[in-house]
């Protein structure tokens, strides 16, 4: 029992007494509203917690206050009345608290809330603050008790007897004031969520008004109603801006962020088109209402307790109603679009019209050069549009145009107006000069005349070089109702406007050919048959004034001007009719009669006398001779000649009608006059013409010839013979040998001296009739189917030869072989949508005939066709059987589609000819094919060769699309027209979505593809015109708007650019002329003006590029579209890291120069492309906030430059990576670390190393070993939703992980567990300096030196901070470590910085700093061993380990016999020498444990046992039992209640020898018994020093008492034999008994200090019984002796004895003061 009340006393020297909590009474004013208040939940107790034990000792009101920590629904629930008790646990309802804003924050901010907030934090060590020593209390003990008492005071006003001023003066400083500091610090936070929504519920709803004065649409303002640390996020619509009422906060477009407790409007440009808008649900911070609960059991005596729950937020939309806005296109166009366009005469420029709204004028619209007006915004309804002035060259179009304006819409209205002209035209009235009618065979048709038409007012001087249009007239006889015949030229004549000569005529809307407004000059151009062109007089009478105009050999120059609502021809005549006189072509004929000739000279005289009748040839055929009308009668002169008067221009028949007497009269004959000879002299003005009348012989010569064309044939020579009209073969003689048979002069038969192809007979033949036989046909030729007959007469115009012989020529003319081609031709019918083919007449079909060979003539060889020459009936004589020949060896079809051409030359190598279509059906294919017919002569009887072909000829093919600009989709509800190139529409529909197809348009013809109404939600297209090819393969025309267009692009020039807003301004005056916004299409731009130089302004950039500088550009004359286009650049922002990859969430920004933000944004991942840039500016890239795990980088400047190039804008973010380790390089956890700037003192990142940051699970460890990589997203604590990444970091072990939260981004290493290693710092900037500090140091290391260091800029860096270890060792002075030391460590000011109690291994100490010198102390040794002094020790900065070994040492008292034997019963003591205080006292041998049979066979077979028992007082007692080296006994160490006690036993349990207690080494202890067994003499004190790091052994042996017993004779003092002696106690116990012998008798083991009696009770013999004799037995282990004398039986007489009374007596006075000492003692231990 002494040692157990030994170990209670030093458990209470280190035990803390606690604090009782206190909950008083309830405040009254506190509102609570019901909330689920018929749901109860669940409510438990967790654990007691007593309160700080050392508040208790200064305060001791506070010592038995505790209180229960509790749970309410899964939540912490704390006492908010501390005077009553706790209630029981079981299932309650709760109430809400409404009206005290503390109490929810205490809850929101405190222990266990959602958002523990500084110390209550999970990571924050607040019990070493608050009380470091109560070990019982664990941190998180102190946070609820904190938060508890705080909680109380706050509702119900008890503080539970904590006063912050109490507290200051009892535990000093300021203690009482930091601990309310924490409440004050509540206190100042933002109040929990109420929840949130806005002024208009959990929708924010809008509704747009019109502000006129600014165009713009403004909305009503809503608020948020949330707390201020709450914000949602809002997407705006484009181009739509948020404003912060009370504020000049706004952003357009993108995400706004609004915050609890704002009030926002929404505006947008009236220009802007916007659907009325629903969002989505909005993203936002916003919690669910936070509801702080007072819990109730309905027991009045129990305590309200107080807990928390976290509502779900509601769902937060916003919704507009925008109003509705739109435009109206009006777009007038020329009802005549043939006559205006290109017209300067004709403008569509400034039409104004009207917009009315009923019946009043809401805007004016003036139309551009274009005819286009826009409006400006109009709300959205029904409108009438109408024309007040027309423009320049119009009439006014009197309709009305309903519009109706729908939302965001462009409607366009198309308006169709008449040009002013002259539906008279032009008449042109040809007469002859003279006779008005023709003369002689000349006619008046046939005139040609030029009229050139000028889209300009000019006069002849100055008529431009080039007409606008050119016709060619022609004029036609015409016979009028009254039978006059007349000739005149017109557009409106039939057959007088020469088409494929002329430019296409302007016609009016009814198709009549009519005259714009312009000048036209009109000039004769080709005479009519038998007329001159020279000398032509041109008339115009004026019918009102009877003036007469003329123009001789020139131009007639006349304007059409504007006259009322139409236009006017400047002639006089209201027909607009001209008179054109023609002078005749005339001649003079001589006519020779020839006589006889004279013999000598051989020269003909002429035949006086005969009289010639002249007559048209032509009149003659049609009426006869005797009807027709003489035109001249002559008769011949002595010379024989006679000469006419000017004959007209034709053919006349030459009749003689009076013949001299004896001469044969002359057959008639033809002569023409062709030529004019009124203006040559007389010799050149007559032509001759010679009549013979006499009879005669004639040499004659035979001219083989073609028949089709009369060449003499030379090629091959011909035989003939020639037989007289008695059918006789004329033979003639020549040099004697007579010839009949005459053979032509050829290539392959050469006479000499004849011309080749002919043969002239030797001798004359007389006047007579003859025929020719051929016998031998030329190759190439037809045998002659007859003979050739021939006539020898006296009269006809003949040839002479060289001796003026007469010679008659007679051509024998053969017939070649002929080819002939038959083609059959069909036309493929397609099915599509319109068929514009017609069949009907393929007469239209026409093809050329070419040699495929050159082709020499059978004639004479030569070259008739050259390789791909043409052939026409012509030139090769061929006949068009079927068909036509409509040009120069162009051959038309028939109706059916067939061609026939016969008599087609044959060579004699062969022929070969080709067709080839050159003309085909309009809407057909050119067949464009070589249809080859090769002809040979076989035999010269076959006339015809015949080759055929059958052909079909493919229609064009078209599909039109009408399709928005990307071409991919098609528009629905266009009507679409197809007009040709005179206006005429071939085909019109609506589109529906699909293609419309076409067969049948012509080839080579260009058509115009329009919009006449456009499909709802498009701009009209421009008109399309088209030509086309000579292809039967499918072809699609797209419609698309191409104009006079912009391009907003990339600068690649391929990517339309949205968004931009874009004006065209006219240089000159400033105007604006057009404005919009880009789309993904061009954009027709309108209001261009012809000549004029507009500027082109990016005003406001679209999103991702940089806005342009303006561009100017002129408009230019040429009638083609034009297209601007402006380039917008790009600036990429790479945020990346230093091996470049690109970082996620990195917040920037960019500055201009006068450090307005223009671009904000999170870093994706990805290169951002800026926003709000513009070219030829600088501006400053700003990182606003890097990424947890990144520097902050520096800002630079960079140039937007002018060139159009992307450009990229790199920014690097550095990381900054601190590795934690010990000095062998392992991680090491739970370090606390902080980053401190050197510049601002502050802290910029603080961790904990080695934190848990994710959970991996198999799946995320599966794709990391696969991959490499991993992501997802998952659910935190707070139902948040968190993306993920994770990547194996090259060539290291870990990994990076990267996460996305509420938008903030967050970089760590991680490894597989997901604990974080080395760390990546957060908050650095670029080029500045900081201190890397160790805050909190794990435990079992010491805190590193701080490391200064500079954030770089271009490069990663690692910090790495080793923490050593000091290592405490408390050993025995055998090395053995010691269980059970209380060891403390202490600073240089006595402050404890680490304690423990040693376990019998070495300890890591904590909480040590580098660099300081710290002192090793033990505060309490176990029972047992010593307490050892102190020792110094200095943790060095050296990266390595230290050891610092602390010896306990053990002093042993050994208590045994003298014999060595243990001795039991010995009451010990040691005294410090020092203080004179008991530092340790025993009893010997004393039983300390039951040793029992299992743990002595354990000690058998190990040397070791060891466990633990319940000891008497319900204490669980540990122990270890080891055998002793060398030695019988073990040591065996006890821990109970944290106490470790050393004691050596034996086998029984029993103490062998005592290991003294509380021992100091070096100090000098006194060792003293002060109590001895019984039988035992005391051992005298003994003096020792407690030596440092050396064990001390000291034995105690106690001496035997020894008292020995003489029976001696009295007076011999001789021992006597034989008396039986004993002795006896006070209690008359029989202590020993015997026989005295011859030696005394030696007693052992009397008690010291006790009196004992001797008695004999036999005497010897002879001897008296002696009186007994009592003896006290003194304390010491020398013999003591007794003697008893016995008498002899002789009396003597006794004298007195040996006893010293005085020496009984001081010892009776000193046991009396030692017994009061004792008492003395005993009390002041106690």
């Amino acid at each position: 029992m002494n040692r157990r009340r030994v170990f209670n006393k030093l458990g209470k020297i280190f035990m803390v007494m606690t604090m009782i909590l206190s909950m008083c009474f309830s405040a009254g004013n506190t509102k609570v509203n019901a909330w689920d208040g018929n749901v109860p939940h669940e409510f438990t107790r967790v654990k007691n917690i007593k309160y700080p034990k050392w508040w208790g000792r200064k305060i001791a009101s506070l010592k038995q206050w505790s209180t229960y920590s509790c749970k309410y629904n899964g939540q912490w629930s704390y006492c908010l009345e501390s005077s009553k008790k706790t209630p029981s646990a079981g299932n309650y309802t709760a109430s809400v608290i409404e009206n005290n804003s503390m109490v929810r924050k205490l809850l929101y901010y405190g222990f266990g809330g959602p958002a523990a907030w500084d110390v209550f934090g999970p990571d924050h060590d607040l019990k070493t603050a608050v009380c470091p020593d109560d070990s019982y209390l664990s941190n998180d003990d102190v946070k609820y008790l904190l938060t508890h008492i705080f909680l109380s005071g706050a509702y119900s006003g008890d503080w539970n007897g904590f006063s912050e001023e109490l507290f200051n003066q009892t535990f000093g400083g300021s203690y009482g004031t930091n601990l309310m500091n924490i409440y004050r610090g509540i206190e100042q936070l933002p109040d929990p969520s109420n929840g949130a929504n806005f002024s208009t519920g959990n929708t924010a709803k809008f509704t747009a008004t019109y502000d006129k004065a600014n165009s713009l649409q403004k909305t009503n303002t809503v608020k948020f109603n949330a707390s201020s640390s709450e914000s949602v996020q809002l997407p705006l619509q484009n181009n739509v801006t948020i404003h912060i009422a009370g504020t000049s906060n706004t952003k357009t477009g993108g995400t706004a962020t609004v915050y609890g407790g704002q009030s926002f409007y929404l505006t947008t440009p009236a220009t802007n088109p916007l659907s009325n808008y629903q969002s989505g649900n909005l993203t936002s911070s916003a919690k669910g209402k936070f509801c702080a609960l007072a819990i109730s059991d309905g027991n009045g005596a129990s305590q309200t307790h107080g807990s928390w729950y976290q509502e779900t937020a509601d769902t937060l939309k916003y919704s507009v109603e925008w109003m509705g806005f739109g435009y109206i296109d009006l777009k007038k166009t020329s009802a005549n679009p043939d006559m205006t366009n290109n017209s300067r005469l004709y403008s569509l420029e400034g039409a104004k019209y009207g917009i009315y709204e009923g019946d009043s004028l809401v805007q004016e619209l003036t139309t551009d050069v274009n005819g286009y007006a826009k409006s400006s915004l109009l709300l959205e309804g029904k409108y009438t549009v109408k024309e007040i002035s027309a423009s320049k060259g119009y009439d006014v179009d009197q309709t009305s145009h309903g519009v109706t304006v729908t939302r965001g819409q462009t409607v366009t209205t198309n308006v169709t107006e008449k040009p002013k002209n002259d539906p008279v035209a032009l008449t042109i009235v040809k007469n002859d000069a003279e006779t008005l009618d023709p003369q002689g065979g000349a006619n008046l048709a046939g005139a040609e005349f030029t009229v050139k038409y000028y889209d300009g007012f000019y006069t002849k001087d100055n008529l431009p070089s080039k007409a606008t249009r050119t016709w060619v007239l022609q004029t036609k006889q015409v016979t009028y109702s009254n039978g006059k015949k007349v000739y005149v030229a017109g557009f409106n004549i039939t057959g007088s406007y020469i088409k494929d000569r002329s430019d296409a005529l302007y016609t009016n809307t009814n198709g009549v050919a009519t005259l714009p407004l312009g000048t036209i000059s009109i000039e004769e151009t080709k005479a009519p048959e038998g007329y001159f062109l020279k000398g032509a007089k041109l008339n115009v009478t004026d019918t009102a004034s009877g003036t007469t105009s003329s123009v001789i050999d020139g131009k007639y120059v006349a304007q059409i001007n504007e006259q009322y609502q139409g236009a006017k021809l400047q002639f006089g005549n209201d027909a607009n009719q001209m008179i054109v006189q023609e002078k005749i072509k005339k001649q003079r004929i001589q006519l020779f009669k020839s006589g006889e000739r004279e013999g000598i000279s051989g020269v003909v005289k002429g035949l006086q006398g005969a009289e010639f009748t002249w007559k048209l040839k032509t009149e003659v055929d049609n009426v006869g001779w005797d009807n027709a009308k003489t035109y001249a009668v002559i008769t011949t002169n002595e010379n024989g000649r006679a000469v006419t008067d000017y004959l007209p221009y034709g053919k006349y028949l030459v009749r003689e009608t009076k013949t001299p007497k004896d001469y044969m009269t002359a057959p008639d004959f033809t002569v023409s006059v062709t030529k004019d000879s009124s203006e040559y002299n007389e010799l050149e003005q007559v032509k001759l013409v010679s009549v013979n009348n006499k009879p005669f012989a004639s040499y004659v010569k035979l001219v083989k010839v073609d028949e089709d064309t009369g060449k003499k044939v030379t090629l091959n020579s011909a035989s003939f013979k020639i037989k007289d009209a008695q059918g006789n073969y004329v033979v003639q003689k020549v040099s004697g040998t007579k010839v009949d048979t005459f053979t032509t002069n050829s290539d392959n038969e050469i006479i000499p001296v004849v011309e080749k192809g002919t043969v002239t007979l030797p001798l004359m033949l007389n006047a007579g009739t003859y025929t020719i036989e051929e016998i031998k046909t030329p190759k190439g030729f037809l045998d002659l189917e007859k003979p050739v007959e021939f006539v020898i007469s006296s009269t006809y115009d003949y040839d002479v030869d060289e001796d003026a012989d007469p010679i008659v020529e007679v051509k024998i003319r053969n017939r070649q072989p002929k080819g002939e081609i038959k083609l059959n031709k069909t036309v493929m019918d397609l099915d599509t949508d319109t068929d514009l083919v017609d069949r009907s007449d393929l007469s239209k079909i026409q093809f050329v005939l070419k040699a495929k060979e050159d082709i020499y003539s059978s004639i004479d060889g030569s070259l008739m066709f050259e390789k791909d020459s043409v052939i026409t009936t012509e030139n090769s004589g061929a006949i068009v059987n079927t068909g036509s020949e409509v040009g120069n060896g162009i051959y038309a079809l028939s109706l059916d589609g067939h061609l026939d051409i016969s008599n087609l030359p044959m060579s004699t190598k062969g022929a070969s000819y080709y067709l080839q279509e050159v003309k085909t059906l309009d809407g057909c294919v050119l067949d464009t094919a070589q249809y080859d017919a090769v002809f040979k002569q076989s035999d010269f009887t076959t006339k015809n060769y015949i080759k055929s072909f059958d052909v079909e000829n493919k229609t064009t093919d078209f599909e039109f699309n009408k399709t928005d600009v990307t071409g991919d989709k098609e528009v629905e509800g266009a009507q679409l027209t197809i007009t040709d190139e005179d206006g005429n529409v071939v085909d019109q529909w609506t589109s529906d979505g699909k293609v419309h197809s076409i067969e049948g348009l012509v080839v080579g013809k260009t058509y115009t593809l329009s919009e006449s109404v456009t499909a709802k939600d498009y701009v009209k297209a421009t008109d399309i015109k088209f030509t086309v090819k000579n292809s039967s393969e499918l072809e699609t025309v797209t419609m698309k708007d191409k104009q006079v267009s912009f391009t907003k692009t990339d600068v690649t020039g391929e990517k339309e650019v949205e968004g931009a807003e874009i004006t065209v301004t006219d240089k000159e005056t400033g105007k604006v002329v057009d404005k919009w916004t880009s789309g993904k299409d061009s954009h027709f731009i309108n209001g261009l003006e012809e000549g004029r130089t507009y500027i082109l302004s990016e005003t406001v950039s679209p999103e991702e590029y940089v806005k342009s500088t303006d561009i100017e550009f002129t408009v230019s004359k040429e009638k083609v579209n034009e297209k601007v286009n402006m380039k917008d650049k790009q600036v990429k922002v790479s945020k990346l890291t230093v091996g470049g990859e690109e970082v996620i969430g990195a917040h920037m920004q960019i500055i201009d120069e006068d450090g307005n933000v223009v671009d904000e944004w999170y870093s994706e991942g990805k290169s951002h492309i800026a926003n709000g840039l513009e070219e030829g500016k600088t501006y400053t890239l700003h990182e606003d906030l890097s990424p947890l795990g990144f520097n902050l980088a520096n800002d630079f400047t960079f140039e937007v430059t002018k060139e159009k190039e992307n450009q990229t804008v790199e920014m690097i973010d550095t990381v900054t990576e601190v590795n934690k380790t010990d000095v062998d390089g392992k991680a090491v956890k739970e370090a606390t670390l902080s980053i401190v700037s050197e510049k601002t003192k502050d802290i910029v990142d603080q961790w904990v190393t080695g934190k848990h940051i994710l959970d991996i699970d198999k799946d995320i460890k599966s794709q990391l070993e696969k991959n490499g990589k991993a992501e997802g997203t998952y659910m935190d604590e707070e139902d948040s939703m968190v993306m993920f990444s994770i990547a194996k970091n090259k060539d290291r072990d870990d990994y990076t992980f990267m996460q996305v939260k509420d938008g903030i981004t967050t970089y760590s290493n991680i490894d597989l567990d997901g604990n974080e290693t080395t760390h990546r710092v957060q908050g650095l900037v670029a080029g500045e300096k900081y201190i890397l500090r160790e805050t909190k140091t794990p435990e079992e290391y010491v805190q590193a030196k701080e490391i200064e260091f500079t954030a770089v800029e271009d490069e990663n860096q690692t910090l790495v901070m080793q923490d050593k270890q000091v290592i405490i060792s408390k050993l025995t002075a055998g090395g053995n470590e010691v269980t059970g030391a209380l060891m403390q460590i202490k600073d240089e000011d006595g402050n404890i910085i680490d304690e423990w109690t040693s376990e019998g291994k070495v300890h890591y100490a904590t909480g040590l700093v580098e660099g300081k010198k710290y002192i090793l102390h033990e505060d309490l040794a176990p029972t047992g061993l010593n307490l050892a002094n102190d020792i110094e020790f200095e943790v060095s900065y050296a990266k390595e380990n230290q050891k610092v070994e602390m010896i306990d040492t053990i002093n042993e008292v050994s208590k045994v016999d003298e014999k060595g034997n243990l001795l039991k019963g010995a009451e010990m003591t040691v005294t410090s020498n020092k203080t004179k205080n008991i530092i340790d006292k025993w009893i010997s041998g004393q039983h300390i444990f039951d040793v029992t049979d299992e743990m002595k066979s354990q000690l058998k077979e190990t040397g070791k046992a060891e466990g633990m028992y319940v000891d008497d007082e319900d204490s669980t007692v540990q122990y270890s039992i080891v055998k002793n080296k060398g030695k019988d006994d073990y040591t065996v160490m006890f821990v109970e209640d944290g106490i470790t006690t050393y004691t050596n036993i034996d086998l029984d349990g029993n103490e062998t020898r005592h290991m003294i207690q509380g021992l100091e080494a070096g100090e000098e202890y006194v060792l003293k018994e002060t109590k001895t067994p019984d039988g035992y003499a005391t051992f005298k004190t003994q003096t020792f020093t407690a030596e440092e790091g050396k064990d001390t052994s000291l034995s105690m042996v106690d001496e035997d008492t020894k008292v020995e017993v003489s029976k001696q004779d009295i007076t011999t003092k001789k021992e006597l034999e034989g008396a039986k002696l004993k002795v006896t106690d006070k209690d008359g116990k029989v202590i020993d008994e015997w026989t005295s012998g011859k030696q005394p008798h030696m007693i052992k083991n009397l008690t010291a200090g006790e009196t004992y009696t001797l008695t004999e009770v036999i005497a010897p013999k002879n001897y008296k019984i002696a009186e007994s004799l009592r003896f006290t037995v003194k304390d010491t282990g020398k013999i003591q002796r007794v003697i008893m004398y016995d008498r002899p039986v002789n009396n003597y007489v006794e004298t007195g004895d040996e006893n010293n009374y005085y020496f009984i007596l001081m010892l009776i006075c000193m046991i009396f003061i030692g017994r009061l000492l004792k008492s003395y003692l005993n009390n002041f231990i106690d």
